[in-house]
């Protein structure tokens, strides 16, 4: 057993021993492929579904039907920007990330993706790739039970259908890291890491998947993982990133295909 594993079943007993009994995703699944232009709404039978409360998700700053139509606007933009970009030579697989913790991409990509997921044509699966510090499952109020994620798969353990969950939104899909690890470099560069990247891309022709990750700087997981992707969305924050962190971030990712930047917490004048 590699120290990884030795690691994440230490953590996984504490948590057990926490909670009494440790619960598993159910057996329940993926919808299948949608070939038609327009994507219908899945039917689940894998998957497990546990609706997220809109309450929690307006505290959190994502999209519900009571947020305000300038910040829906402004991701039904990125949306519209995104899908014009890409669509076409289908690069469906991408990456948000920031120059440094903090900085709001978490909120961008969830909300990118249910913003994608609203669109006829398309289905959204949204998956945190942070492994370090997880954040999408406590940002939508799912998983609240500490349930198994993609740590599991990543180490043998558990298989992709068993992991997603659906909360409560349409056509979105959502992969949950549920269990921070301090081995999150040796995670992100696994074969089972790129074969997971590889499979959500080519599973359904009208999906995007959009990865939650790391930030760049003062840490190597990010740069590893823009190789398995289509692109790259970078989240800054207004007031705060610096134009040194931005140049240093950029200077970092090389040549890989940055789709656009994201200023977060931006105030309309």
């Amino acid at each position: 057993m590699s120290k990884i594993e030795k690691a994440l079943k230490r953590a996984r007993e504490e948590r057990v021993e926490a909670n009494g009994t440790q619960r598993r995703p159910a057996r329940t699944g993926d919808a299948a492929p949608q070939e038609a232009a327009e994507a219908r709404k899945p039917e689940y039978r894998r998957t497990q579904v546990q609706e997220a409360s809109d309450a929690h998700m307006e505290r959190n700053r994502l999209l519900t039907d009571g947020s305000a139509q300038h910040i829906r606007d402004a991701f039904n933009v990125l949306r519209a920007n995104l899908l014009h970009t890409t669509r076409k030579e289908r690069l469906n697989t991408i990456m948000v990330t920031s120059p440094r913790r903090g900085e709001g991409k978490t909120i961008v990509a969830t909300n990118l993706a249910m913003a994608i997921a609203r669109d006829a044509r398309q289905t959204a699966l949204l998956v945190d790739t942070n492994l370090r510090w997880p954040g999408i499952a406590s940002t939508l109020g799912v998983c609240r039970d500490q349930q198994a994620g993609l740590e599991d798969y990543l180490i043998g353990e558990m298989e992709l259908p068993e992991l997603m969950v659906n909360p409560g939104i349409d056509k979105l899909v959502v992969l949950p890291a549920c269990q921070a690890t301090i081995e999150s470099s040796d995670l992100i560069s696994s074969p089972r890491m790129q074969k997971m990247v590889r499979e959500c891309k080519n599973r359904y022709p009208d999906r995007y998947v959009i990865f939650d990750c790391p930030h760049v700087l003062d840490m190597p997981d990010a740069l590893v993982f823009s190789a398995y992707v289509d692109g790259i969305i970078l989240v800054v924050e207004e007031g705060r990133t610096s134009q040194a962190d931005i140049r240093a971030t950029l200077e970092m990712l090389g040549s890989a295909n940055i789709l656009g930047v994201v200023l977060n917490k931006h105030v309309t004048r």
